[in-house]
């Protein structure tokens, strides 16, 4: 168990992380935390804002997570289960707080005009970004999904480039929510059409037959 994401604020023992899933998390470090980075024993000093990390530990009633061991790569750092996958410096690039809105993208959809986003980062500024016919849209399960899918609020990342000073997104990841719902709807069962008498109007079905003795009445 852990929690992974990129550190926004190390506060003396405490870090605090911008997940992958857009939420904050707390990671405390004590005395027996193990620290790795690219697969090298390191220290605490090692980390700084910007890293992606995964720590592994425990997480406490008051939400806050107790890492028994804190690891990172300088290619971009590591998932929830290993390597991240689809997340930005996935690739081999070094994901630093400054390249995001230049390498790679990552913050909250606050407005949706057209093809343009505009995208509040961790760090509280706001910056419109625009896809293309090239942009490739997907949910955390890597699932395909469109434009017309993704919503104000929803938490988006991925990799692309500026094209004329403007961020152009080579693929954006959106929330596992989304085209869940759509999922969830076409796979319920449908109501089946009503059967028509002869006639042509409707035939009640599962009518009880008339009871015998009433019509020998």
């Amino acid at each position: 168990m852990g929690v992974g994401g990129q550190i926004t604020a190390i506060d003396g023992a405490t870090f605090t992380l911008q997940t992958f899933r857009g939420e904050t998390a707390k990671v405390k470090i004590t005395s027996s935390t193990r620290f790795m980075k690219d697969r090298q024993e390191a220290k605490v000093s090692d980390f700084k804002v910007g890293d992606w990390v995964f720590a592994a530990g425990e997480q406490g009633k008051d939400g806050a997570w107790t890492a028994q061991m804190l690891r990172a790569r300088s290619g971009g750092g590591e998932g929830r289960a290993g390597a991240m996958r689809g997340q930005p410096g996935g690739d081999g690039m070094r994901a630093k707080p400054e390249d995001n809105g230049k390498s790679y993208i990552l913050g909250t959809i606050t407005k949706i005009d057209g093809t343009k986003l505009t995208v509040k980062k961790p760090d509280n500024t706001e910056q419109v970004i625009e896809v293309s016919d090239d942009t490739s849209f997907r949910n955390e399960r890597r699932e395909s999904v469109t434009l017309a899918d993704v919503k104000a609020g929803d938490f988006v990342r991925g990799q692309g480039e500026l094209k004329g000073g403007v961020f152009v997104p080579r693929e954006l990841t959106a929330p596992l929510g989304t085209q869940a719902g759509s999922q969830q709807e076409s796979s319920q069962p449908q109501s089946q059409p009503q059967s028509q008498a002869p006639d042509g109007g409707p035939q009640v079905q599962n009518q009880a037959a008339p009871d015998s003795s009433d019509q020998n009445k």
